[in-house]
């Protein structure tokens, strides 16, 4: 029994082909025929399987010059952003120094602002304390500071005294005088409406009083400064009719006589 050659794994065509040579008359011409049609299925196979071999090789070439390239865009973009980021971060940390900055200055002027109103309430008290002292509990020595505020020029101070007076001591003869002193104290300082109201109220809270008639030749004056003429002669004849022998009763011709002359004179009465 004739024995064929061993065909080698990773054998080519051209060392099949020696062995083949080397065996000589071994073979028989069938032999032969079937060892190189053998030899040519096994040279096409391996040349599909170059073919395959180069065709992957291709295409993992490809693959890795594709990922070549995007890691190397992804390289630049990383580094763009990261320069981009630190750009951003710087301009964050600016903006942080400057912020901080400005509530150091804030926090300084608040301070300062605290301390500023605490000086000037501590003026003002001060103030308060020297320009309003503490208003006295005896009646007498109220009524006296009141008096002495008048003689001194200090009306406001004077006013307080004296409505605190009115309002302790309202049954006290004084008391309708401390009234009739306020409106005289605002006719003093030519507010004429204030001074006409602390009339009005003499004669309605303290009618019974001897000030009545002196309040009532007050608010006439009152109403002749504020060119009320007709009011003022009203205020006038009504005095001489209730209270006709009040010294102020026998000034009121005299008064009349004076507003007649002013009436048609637009600049000193308007009604």
């Amino acid at each position: 029994m004739a024995i064929g050659p061993r065909v080698l794994p990773h054998a080519t065509a051209g060392s099949m082909l020696a062995v083949v040579l080397a065996a000589g008359c071994l073979m028989t011409s069938g032999d032969g025929d079937k060892l190189r049609d053998d030899i040519s299925k096994l040279s096409k196979r391996m040349e599909t399987i170059e073919t395959q071999t180069n065709d992957q090789m291709a295409r993992l070439r490809k693959v890795l010059d594709e990922a070549t390239a995007l890691l190397g865009r992804n390289s630049a973009d990383l580094g763009t952003k990261v320069a981009r980021d630190e750009s951003d971060l710087a301009a964050l940390t600016g903006k942080l120094e400057e912020a901080k900055y400005l509530l150091d200055e804030l926090q300084k002027r608040l301070a300062a602002l605290e301390q500023t109103q605490q000086k000037t309430a501590q003026e003002q008290q001060k103030i308060i304390e020297r320009v309003a002292p503490s208003i006295p509990e005896d009646k007498d020595a109220l009524w006296k500071e009141s008096q002495n505020r008048l003689a001194g020029g200090m009306r406001e101070e004077a006013r307080r005294f004296l409505r605190a007076f009115i309002q302790r001591f309202p049954n006290d003869p004084r008391a309708s005088q401390a009234q009739l002193q306020i409106g005289q104290s605002f006719a003093q300082e030519f507010k004429y409406g204030l001074a006409v109201a602390e009339y009005l109220a003499v004669m309605s809270r303290f009618s019974r009083s001897p000030e009545v008639p002196e309040a009532m030749w007050n608010l006439g004056e009152s109403y002749v400064a504020m060119k009320y003429c007709t009011d003022a002669k009203a205020i006038f004849l009504d005095l001489s009719k209730r209270y006709p022998k009040s010294p102020r009763a026998a000034q009121v011709k005299d008064r009349l006589r004076d507003i007649q002359k002013i009436a048609r004179n637009k600049d000193l009465c308007t009604s």
